[in-house]
């Protein structure tokens, strides 16, 4: 499975350029790819509010990322004589996870920026059916 790295960069012309010049760089080692990730600019708020959302968010991230293992670990254990077959079964919206970070769009519908961040938390950490 495929590690990725979200690298958060401010974006104006400046560090545009250095973006790029990154871009470059790495392109030359060879030993990775590099996506641009949009996320549009949130509601922040105050800081008291900024490290509560952080706070809920290190959480729901340990609860999501257990749920995950679990999921993959019985999923494995279902497919046992083809093991090999279930990286290619974990699918995000239909699509594998690859392409899922490749290509991510906000939904905007969704999780409309125009929220403040705990909102947007509070829509996040429900569960949904897929």
């Amino acid at each position: 499975m495929a590690d990725f790295w979200l690298i958060s960069v401010p974006l104006d012309k400046t560090t545009s350029a250095s973006v790029e010049k990154l871009k470059r760089a790495i392109t030359k080692t060879q030993l990775c790819s590099n996506w641009k990730f949009s996320i549009p600019d949130l509601k922040v708020g105050v800081l008291d509010s900024l490290l509560n959302v952080s706070d809920n968010f290190s959480k729901l991230d340990t609860l999501t990322e257990s749920v995950i293992k679990q999921t993959c670990q019985c999923m494995n254990e279902v497919m046992e004589p083809s093991e090999d077959k279930v990286h290619p079964n974990i699918l995000v919206h239909g699509v594998n996870m690859m392409k899922y970070v490749t290509k991510f769009q906000w939904d905007t519908a969704k999780y409309p920026p125009a929220l403040p961040l705990s909102s947007l938390v509070d829509i996040i950490s429900k569960v949904h059916p897929m």
